[in-house]
């Protein structure tokens, strides 16, 4: 009797510390020092920067693993605080939660609560302790190195898979270090999306873009940009470009692009709003371009602008790869295809004698030559 006591004891005790092994063996383990995701990011995009398509993918892929490796400890660490009674007890916000932790010495949950509030901020997470938890789940994709593959696939000519690793990078773009490097995904989205005929995506991204320009989203300034082109004069013409200023030219290519991709399928005021806004801020940043170069500058007219804009062999390469002068002759065509005839003859008239480039010269006066086009 004794001995089958003794074997059931041991039995056990054999499967209590194979469980407690196993449980040890499963639950996810820090990243060590020195083997960071950043790491293994920087080789990908050093990889990148000399044609090594094979590395760079091998190491951006080792990067996101490293990721949801470092978020699923991240997540059990904080799993655990909630085993003790004081930390529920404590309840849901941040500066009550963390007094609690720091008693009980959970010096690695401390640290993981620091490390996103202080770069996301505390008001990001509304002060919450859950909101952090959750967060883990989105902090596990690693923005930089899906955008990183998908710049590398779509050169590798697989534009399907750059879409969608690009599309997954823009989903959890909360994550980027650089915040501002969320417009470099979009415009290459919607580049990509146009190359693939995805037009709504490309209509999307570009979208994405515009709505954070400040003036763009202010609806009594893009009415009061309106009503000047609604004047329909060669005064309205003076004007719009004497009153409006934009110096934020973020947006610039992304409203180019939708006001051709407007004009070509016809959406008239949409292409007009567009092109409007884009002028201003093209005559914005030339105006002050200038104003760096020619001591006491001053805004005498669009005309006079552009004339001195081809004296600078460098301002004119610049408007010629952005569209800078081909824009000008959308603007004026946009607001005839409005109605606004003389409003457009007049601009026309002034890019014809002043368009930094000889190509636009001529097309404008041609414009005028030929009749200028109205949408009924």
């Amino acid at each position: 009797m004794k001995v089958r006591i003794f074997k059931s004891f041991a039995f056990i005790f054999v499967l209590l510390f194979s469980l407690n092994a196993a449980v040890s063996q499963s639950a996810p383990r820090r990243i060590q020092k020195g083997h960071e995701a950043w790491r293994s990011y920087k080789k990908a995009q050093t990889a990148f920067e000399s044609n090594d398509y094979s590395k760079a993918i091998e190491y951006a892929e080792e990067a996101r693993s490293i990721r949801k490796q470092d978020a699923a400890w991240q997540t059990h660490i904080l799993e655990n605080t909630l085993k003790k009674a004081r930390v529920r007890r404590a309840g849901d916000e941040l500066d009550r939660v963390i007094p609690e932790l720091k008693e009980l010495g959970y010096n690695d949950a401390i640290e993981i609560i620091a490390s996103h509030t202080e770069k996301l901020g505390a008001q990001y997470f509304n002060n919450s302790y859950s909101r952090v938890f959750d967060y883990i789940s989105i902090y596990a994709h690693y923005t930089e190195a899906d955008y990183l593959l998908g710049k590398v696939y779509r050169l590798e000519g697989e534009f399907e898979v750059a879409l969608r690793y690009m599309k997954e990078a823009y989903d959890y773009a909360v994550n980027l270090d650089v915040p501002m490097e969320k417009y470099d995904l979009l415009y290459d989205l919607a580049s990509l999306s146009y190359d693939l005929g995805k037009f709504d995506d490309f209509e999307k991204y570009s979208l994405a873009i515009v709505v954070d320009n400040e003036y763009y989203s202010d609806k009594a300034f893009m009415r009061s940009l309106k009503r000047i082109i609604d004047m329909d004069s060669q005064e309205a013409v003076d004007k719009f470009f004497l009153l409006y200023r934009c110096n934020n030219d973020l947006a610039l290519k992304a409203l180019i692009d939708l006001s051709e991709i407007y004009r070509t399928i016809g959406e008239s005021e949409k292409t007009l709003k567009c092109s409007s806004l884009a002028s201003i801020i093209a005559i914005s940043k030339l105006e002050y371009i200038i104003g760096q170069r020619i001591n006491d500058y001053e805004f005498r007219g669009i005309g006079d602008l552009l004339i001195k804009c081809q004296r600078y062999e460098d301002i004119v390469k610049w408007g010629n790869e952005n569209n800078i002068w081909k824009l000008f002759c959308n603007f004026a065509e946009s607001a005839a295809s409005d109605g606004k005839v003389v409003f457009a003859r007049n601009l026309l008239r002034t890019l014809s004698k002043c368009e930094p480039e000889e190509y636009w010269r001529r097309y404008a006066s041609e414009i005028i030559v030929n009749g200028i086009t109205v949408n009924q």
